[in-house]
């Protein structure tokens, strides 16, 4: 190469690296703008994931509602692990790709809790929610703990099963045997032999919340051993039960039901050549209520965190009745009237487990 050649290549070098370093000069003294946050609230839902007709829709719901009162918005984000969870909190709240913070981001499903944690710890100044299990706000002031009595609600429906069952065998499906699950069974139970001493029951687990193969093939297992009445809590894995209910109903000399749970579900087991209802009841557990409230306290700017609790009390626990699709004798509401009165204003404790079953 010649002199002169050496001396251009030299030049355009010398020339790139000023070049380049002016471009990251000028990108340090004018960082990109980023845009402002078009969200208000960021939703990560529980794997069971959008679709379940129960927990994680009946959230939905609540938020939906909430943009529509509020003209508010939000995102969210659908798990398949328990494992991706802390990547989705910790995502939304560094709001990377945005100038402006979320006001709210809500974990939907105690098994978020360890995620929630660590990722409240370092974002101090964001807000956060978490349904289904209690964070210290001794330790936690940025999070909002949303609990519920559930196993009051299941009392209700239990003492439902126990008045209108024929066989005097109920059963339970559970999506896992945890604290949480066995408050709905307890519950359950507790009011099936309040209103029946003579019922016998029997509980199981499909071990997975979205297995609804599983939950129809121990529904089918129930209803085969003579049980008429099944209270699913299991998610999506519930959903077979229903689907187990509507394949038996009619093969039997006694009708079969099957109970719901979360969100009303009754619709699920319509006959439409009757336009009855193989879904006795459901228990309700108003998540959209409370979902919403959060929306409307951020709307408001009256978000606290610490402790917000649904009773029967307090209306965001009870069950689902519609005459129309279930027909059912005065009664028996007439029973379940006086009971949901007793459990609101404390005349009676409803037990929060299974354990205390013999």
């Amino acid at each position: 190469m010649s002199s002169t050649n050496k001396s251009m290549t030299a030049i355009v070098v010398v020339v790139i690296v000023i070049l380049a370093g002016a471009g990251a000069y000028w990108v340090i003294m004018n960082p990109p703008v980023l845009p402002e946050n078009p969200y208000d609230v960021a939703i990560v839902f529980a794997t069971g994931g959008l679709g379940d007709k129960s927990f994680n829709d009946g959230c939905n719901k609540g938020a939906h509602d909430a943009v529509v009162a509020f003209n508010m918005n939000y995102t969210y984000a659908e798990p398949t692990a328990i494992s991706e969870y802390e990547g989705y909190i910790r995502g939304y709240a560094a709001h990377a790709q945005y100038s402006t913070a979320y006001k709210l981001i809500i974990s939907v499903g105690f098994d978020q809790e360890t995620a929630l944690k660590a990722v409240a710890k370092d974002y101090p100044n964001q807000h956060f929610a978490i349904v289904d299990m209690f964070i210290d706000p001794t330790n936690y002031t940025n999070v909002a703990s949303l609990l519920f009595n559930e196993n009051e609600g299941s009392a209700l429906v239990g003492a439902m099963a126990g008045l209108v069952t024929t066989r005097d065998k109920i059963g339970f499906v559970g999506g896992m045997d945890i604290p949480l699950i066995n408050k709905f069974a307890g519950g359950y139970i507790w009011g099936a032999n309040r209103s029946n001493v003579n019922v016998n029951f029997t509980i199981a687990y499909t071990g997975d919340w979205v297995n609804t193969a599983a939950g129809k093939s121990l529904a089918d297992g129930m209803y085969a051993a003579g049980f008429d009445i099944i209270f699913a809590a299991a998610g999506r894995s519930g959903l077979g039960v229903i689907d187990s209910a509507k394949s038996t109903n009619g093969t039997k000399a006694y009708p079969v039901w099957a109970i719901g749970v979360d969100s009303p579900q009754m619709d699920l087991g319509i006959n439409a050549a009757n336009n009855l209802t193989v879904v006795l009841t459901s228990m309700l557990k108003r998540v959209d209520i409370a979902i919403y409230r959060q929306f409307e306290s951020v709307f408001l700017g009256t978000w606290t965190g610490g402790l917000k609790f649904g009773t029967v009390g307090n209306g965001l626990v009870g069950y689902e009745v519609n005459p129309t699709w279930v027909h059912l004798d005065d009664s028996v509401y007439t029973y379940l009237f006086s009971l949901e009165n007793e459990i609101g204003t404390g005349a009676v404790t409803v037990p929060d487990t299974k354990y205390w079953i013999h």
